[in-house]
This record gives structure tokens, C-alpha cells and sequence, in this order.
């Protein structure tokens, strides 16, 4: 009688050891798992050939004071120092649309940190041929993108933006407010006024995102007063907000605005983030940049034998030792 009643205890004793090893099993691997990704996300970027395109640059932009003949030699010296630090390794992807090439990296096949990708477009002009070429690139290798874009006219953009994305009838820039703006319209450009909303309330109250694998900016020279976006003391840095690419148009400058874009270059190399590639100089400079010091930009972009992953301290120490190069020689 005591065996037979007995055996039911034993059983739900022996179910009760398998399900506590389950847990404890299950425990130890998830934490292993989140070790070793806080272990990754604690590393920072060391990119070689980023390295040696920094130096080159440093070499270039440190020695030269003259604000007119530094916007006239931007491009020539991005290409020598393209050329020297063999950024074609990185296999950016031209983007072609119906008046220029832009250009974008694809995430790499061992991308460890998901298929979604996003691309915000601040400056559509009627025109989204680059925007569906990058998308079929990324279908291509079965990977998903989600497109937001905007631009204050809506003529054309509104109805063509939406077959790709979201669309918003606005501009972004530095604030908010009600102003006059230069916008393509029938093939020139026009001042018009339109309601611009200030970036950062754009990224981070309307998009709600944090990190952006994407931006094209095109704001018909609005760009000027959004440069602090690239510091690392700037406003996007101080919301947490970061982002890996960027297509950017620099429009003709007046002088002072010559001045504004020779410091934000010297202040660009100086911080040791940021490389600037594939630069044309056609009235207006377009340039592509992409986020050399983010781990989560360079596991996501660029190929494993291109960098390695260093100690924070590590990295600080190599910021430091490039900034202290760079006063020695100036």
C-alpha cells in the first residue's frame, strides 16, 4: 500500500528535477549569450584603412587656412586620400538617379544584428530612382528597409514618395517654424515659404528612432546651420540619436559659409569618426560619409576582415594619440 502510493510522489519528484534542470540550463545560456553581447556591444571600431584615410586627410585640410581654395581642393584631396587608403574595399554602391550618383553600403551577409534597415530622405525632389535602386539592391539579398521621407512639396512627392514609404509635407531643418525656402519646382529654383520642423524633434518625437542606417540630406543650402549634427558634442549625440550613412549636398557657398564648412571638415577629422568619400564638387559639393566609430555602423556595413573590435580604452587611446599627431605637425 505504501509503495503503490509512493510512486506518484516519485514521479512528480522526477518531472520536477527535469524541469529544474531545464531552467537552469536555459539560465546559463541566455546569460552566457547576454555576456557575450555586452561584451561585443563594450568594443569599439579600430577600421585600418579608415585609419590611414584620417592621416591622409589630417596631412591635407590642417595646412591650409585659406577658405576659398580649401572648398576648390575638397574634392581633389578626398579622392587622393580615397585612392591611398583603398576605400573601394568598402564595395559602396553607386545610386543613380536622374541627376546624380549617389552612393550606400549594403548590410554585410553576416550581419549579426537583424535584416531591418531604414532611410530618411530630407529633400525628395520629384525624384526617388536612388531610393528604388538601394531598395531592389536590399530585396536582392533579402534584407527589409522601411523609408520615411519629406520634403514641403507636396506636387509630385507626396503621391511618388508614398509608393515606397512614408511621406511628410515639410521641411526639416535647425528649428521649427514658418520661412522662406529655395525648392525645386519645373525644373528651377524658387523661394517659396514653407513649415519646416526642427530635426531633431523629427528623429526623435515623430520617428521615434534612434539609430539611422540612412540619411540623404538635401536642404537647397538649410544645411549650414544643421552642421553641429556631425560633432560629437552636437545635438543628435546629446539625444542619443545616431546614424551610420549620410548623402549629403553642401550648396555653393557664400564666404562666410566657405569658413563654416572648412572648420566643420577640420572638425570632422579632428574627432576621428567620420570618413568622407566619393566627393563631387559640381557648383555644390556632394559627399557621402559613413560612421567609422559606431560598432553597430561597422558589424552591420562593412566586411569582418576590414576592422577589428578594441577595448574602449583602447580606442580613447588611439583618439588621443591622432589628436596629439595632429599638433604636432600644425
Amino acid at each position: 500500500m505504501s509503495f503503490r502510493a509512493g510512486r506518484p510522489i516519485n514521479l512528480i519528484f522526477i518531472i520536477l528535477l527535469i524541469f529544474l534542470g531545464i531552467v537552469l540550463l536555459y539560465g546559463q545560456q541566455t546569460s552566457t549569450k547576454h555576456t557575450s553581447e555586452d561584451g561585443i556591444l563594450g568594443l569599439r571600431p579600430n577600421v585600418p584603412l579608415f585609419n590611414r584615410w584620417s592621416s591622409c586627410m589630417a596631412e591635407r585640410v590642417f595646412n591650409e587656412t585659406d577658405h576659398k581654395i580649401f572648398w576648390a581642393k575638397f574634392q581633389i584631396w578626398t579622392d587622393e586620400c580615397d585612392g591611398k587608403a583603398e576605400i573601394d574595399q568598402l564595395n559602396l554602391v553607386p545610386l543613380q538617379n536622374s541627376d546624380e550618383t549617389k552612393y550606400g553600403l549594403l548590410p554585410v551577409e553576416s550581419d549579426p544584428l537583424g535584416s531591418a534597415s531604414n532611410l530618411v530622405t530630407l529633400g525628395i525632389g520629384k525624384d526617388i530612382d536612388a531610393e528604388l535602386l538601394y531598395k531592389q539592391k536590399m530585396n536582392e539579398i533579402g534584407r527589409n528597409i522601411s523609408f520615411y521621407g519629406a520634403d514641403p512639396i507636396t506636387e509630385i512627392n507626396a503621391d511618388l514618395y508614398a509608393k515606397i514609404g512614408k511621406y511628410f509635407p515639410f521641411a526639416v531643418g535647425s528649428d521649427a517654424g514658418y520661412s522662406t525656402a529655395s525648392v525645386y519646382v519645373n525644373g528651377t529654383y524658387l523661394n517659396r515659404d514653407v513649415v519646416h520642423v526642427d530635426l531633431i524633434y523629427f528623429f526623435d518625437r515623430i520617428l521615434k528612432i534612434k539609430t539611422f542606417d540612412n540619411i540623404w540630406l538635401d536642404a537647397e543650402g538649410a544645411e549650414y546651420p544643421l552642421f553641429d549634427i556631425f560633432h560629437k558634442t552636437g545635438r543628435l549625440e546629446r539625444k542619443g540619436i545616431r546614424f551610420c550613412q549620410m548623402s549629403l549636398e553642401v550648396h555653393s557657398p557664400s564666404e562666410p559659409q566657405q569658413i563654416q564648412f572648412m572648420e566643420l571638415i577640420k572638425t570632422i577629422i579632428k574627432e576621428f569618426r567620420f570618413g568622407i568619400h566619393k566627393n563631387r564638387l559640381v557648383g555644390h559639393m556632394r559627399m557621402y560619409l559613413f560612421n567609422f566609430g559606431d560598432s553597430y555602423c561597422v558589424r552591420k556595413f562593412l566586411k569582418r576582415n576590414l576592422y577589428e573590435l578594441i577595448s574602449k580604452e583602447d580606442r580613447e587611446e588611439m583618439e588621443e594619440e591622432f589628436e596629439e599627431n595632429l599638433i604636432s605637425k600644425n
